[in-house]
């Protein structure tokens, strides 16, 4: 009888919960406010400065150079702010796992100075939202960093915060609302926003290109090819999240993707700061209005660990509700250098008129700032501290981290598209996707609910990987380098610029 009691209980659960996820389905999307709509340019005729790619970074960095006087161009391949920025929990953090005590082992000077590139970007950030008098939920919070196992990571990261003089404060025996934690630290003066909602606030004295892609750029001549034309630029600053240029600058190789997910729940109550565990995946929390945000479970595109990623982030923050629902969910791709700092600069040795931005890894908006004041600065010739910094031509990258990548790749470009699909069309269940037999060739097949077949090339547009599917986000995802497409094959994110093949 008491199993019984105990399995019904369960089977309940079981069905509230899937009921609600049912009943929010309409609205499983990022929770931040939707990007305004602006009049589009005129992508006819040469180009002063061309900034290519509409999220947070490219956005600002236009806003910035306009500002210092300059003829700015954004072009975005899609809708301005619709990408990664719109994806994104909007932690504007200097925290991210544990980067500091790993780094200054190897440099003290250089610990310091990305921790104050990111920390003078906080205060940045405030001052603009105070001269345009923005509403975007900006919230100033102690951001909490805890874990249950890390004990001495997390003490070495404590440390290496306190030496480079990082406002940080030990918390003894932590009771946390976000869940169980043996030991914690609190880092001041960090924040959280609604981004879209501050973008949106922002002046705009620069020409925006919206629904016309960058295909490729001649580093001799700065000529730009586009879906709709060609033209010159004297200024070039690709802002695509991943740089779609492979040579000169090599940056398939230089980095990868990650993919995190996010969900939000209402009626939840004030958890009074931003939350980093070092333990689960590096799940987050923070408030938005009268909702908490969870994200997490991040792991390398293309390589999905486990499933049912939203289900279990809706387990971790429901208890930080009263009877909250789901209401959003979302997720997206971060890219990860292998020293952990971002590219920003030249974009090669011989590129002195073309930049790039790059690199964030899992908290970004600082560095989007940063990264923005810092590109703003050079064009400008104004001297920045920070530039030997995110140098993208700096040494010291060709480490452990960088020879696993290479291998992942080889694997997936070289090995994958040599094994023969040992399944056909008939062992793929309605939602699911898998790499099969399909009309006597290899197939990249996904079968909807109404078990509809969408059939795509399974060798990814861009250096010709095999894709692999994602079951949370049902997207196609390069395992080499992040290009992501949905079950059409259109493209989602960059460094792709080709649709994949329908079968």
């Amino acid at each position: 009888m008491y199993l019984l009691i105990i399995l019904s209980k369960k089977i309940k659960c079981y069905f509230v919960h899937n009921f609600k996820l049912a009943a929010n389905n309409k609205t499983m999307k990022s929770i931040w406010a939707k990007a305004k709509e602006r009049k589009n340019g005129n992508i006819e005729g040469d180009k002063d400065i061309v900034v290519i790619g509409g999220g947070i970074a490219g956005f600002l960095t236009a806003f910035r150079l306009s500002q210092s006087g300059k003829q700015v161009t954004l072009i975005e391949a899609n809708k301005v702010l619709g990408g990664v920025t719109s994806k994104t929990t909007a932690h504007i953090d200097c925290m991210e796992s544990f980067i500091y005590g790993k780094m200054i082992t190897k440099s003290f000077e250089t610990t310091k100075d990305f921790y104050f590139f990111q920390q003078e970007a906080i205060q940045e950030y405030e001052n603009l939202i105070n001269e345009y008098k923005i509403e975007c939920d900006f919230v100033k919070v102690d951001s909490y960093f805890y874990t249950q196992h890390k004990q001495q990571e997390l003490i070495d990261e404590f440390n290496s915060l306190k030496d480079i003089g990082a406002d940080v404060e030990f918390i003894e025996n932590p009771n946390l609302p976000v869940g169980e934690a043996t030991m914690a630290f609190k880092l001041k003066n960090q924040a959280i926003f609604d981004p879209i909602k501050f973008l949106n606030g922002l002046s705009v004295n620069f020409e925006i290109i919206e629904g016309v892609r960058v295909l490729d750029i001649d580093f001799k001549t700065k000529t730009l090819y586009t879906s709709k034309n060609e033209f010159r630029a004297n200024k070039i600053i690709v802002a695509t999240n991943f740089p779609f240029v492979n040579f000169p600058g090599w940056y398939f190789l230089r980095m990868y993707k990650s993919h995190s997910y996010a969900v939000a729940i209402d009626k939840a109550q004030d958890i009074k700061g931003s939350y980093l565990n070092a333990d689960e995946s590096g799940l987050t929390f923070r408030n938005h209005i009268d909702s908490v945000i969870v994200g997490g479970y991040d792991h390398r595109s293309g390589r999905p660990y486990k499933y049912q990623s939203f289900d279990r982030l809706y387990e971790k923050g429901k208890h930080l509700t009263d009877d909250g629902t789901l209401t959003h969910q979302w997720s997206a791709n971060d890219c990860v250098t292998f020293d952990d700092l971002p590219y920003v600069g030249y974009y090669s040795k011989r590129s002195k008129d073309i930049y790039v931005i790059t690199g964030f890894g899992k908290l970004g908006m600082a560095k989007a700032m940063a990264s923005s004041i810092l590109i703003s600065d050079m064009i400008n010739d104004i001297p920045n501290k920070y530039k030997k910094l995110c140098d993208p031509l700096r040494k010291g990258q060709c480490n452990w981290s960088f020879f696993k990548n290479l291998l992942c790749t080889l694997k997936n470009l070289v090995l994958m598209p040599l094994v023969p699909p040992f399944r056909c069309v008939k062992n793929i269940k309605a939602g699911q996707g898998k790499v099969v037999f399909y009309k006597g060739v290899k197939t990249a097949v996904y079968k909807d609910e109404d078990e509809k077949i969408h059939a795509i090339s399974p060798y990814c547009a861009h250096l010709g990987c095999q894709l692999k599917f994602n079951p949370d986000a049902r997207t196609w995802d390069c395992p080499c380098h992040g290009s992501r497409f949905d079950i059409h094959g259109n493209i989602i994110t960059a460094p792709t610029t080709k649709k994949q093949e329908r079968v």
